[in-house]
């Protein structure tokens, strides 16, 4: 099945060939566990710059054409992250927690700057880490990650 896709900044068309996309993969991409209008509202609720939200808005509207099938694959990618947001918020806790330690530790003047290579990327995975054993007590996680990673296979080549 011949895939096609536009570039959003250049405006370049792409085009490859994936024949292990089936009629199961076009069904998985084409259902969504929250709706538009959920996804929408979610974007408008965070608390971040309007231009932040203007980007993700874009991300939602980016699609590929699988034979003459228009998937929104921008759409799904957001939903998927919406889903792991609130079927495992420790660890998504975590991983903010970790950045904001982070990013608290190199704002300290002259230390800061020397420690935060080192410090940054400790206190992200420690965050992380912490926030995963919780949720993987039943090892939903790792069953949601697996399942969201075959889900897009068929588009490798």
């Amino acid at each position: 099945m011949r895939v096609t896709g536009v570039n959003t900044k250049t405006g370049e068309t792409f085009e490859t060939e994936a024949n292990d996309i089936s009629d199961s993969f076009i069904k998985s991409m084409a259902a969504f566990e929250i709706s538009e209008t959920g996804v929408k509202r979610l974007i408008d609720n965070l608390n971040i710059s309007a231009d932040a939200k203007l980007a993700l808005h874009a991300v939602t509207n980016i699609t590929i054409k699988a034979g003459e099938l228009v998937l929104k694959i921008g759409r799904k990618i957001i939903d998927f992250i919406c889903t792991v947001f609130n079927e495992f918020p420790n660890a998504s806790f975590g991983m903010i927690f970790g950045l904001i330690m982070g990013a608290l530790i190199s704002a300290i003047p002259i230390i800061g700057a020397v420690f935060s290579p080192i410090v940054m990327p400790i206190v992200l995975a420690l965050g992380i880490t912490i926030g995963m054993k919780e949720d993987l007590k039943d090892k939903a996680l790792a069953r949601k990650i697996a399942e969201i990673n075959s889900s897009f296979s068929p588009l490798s080549s």
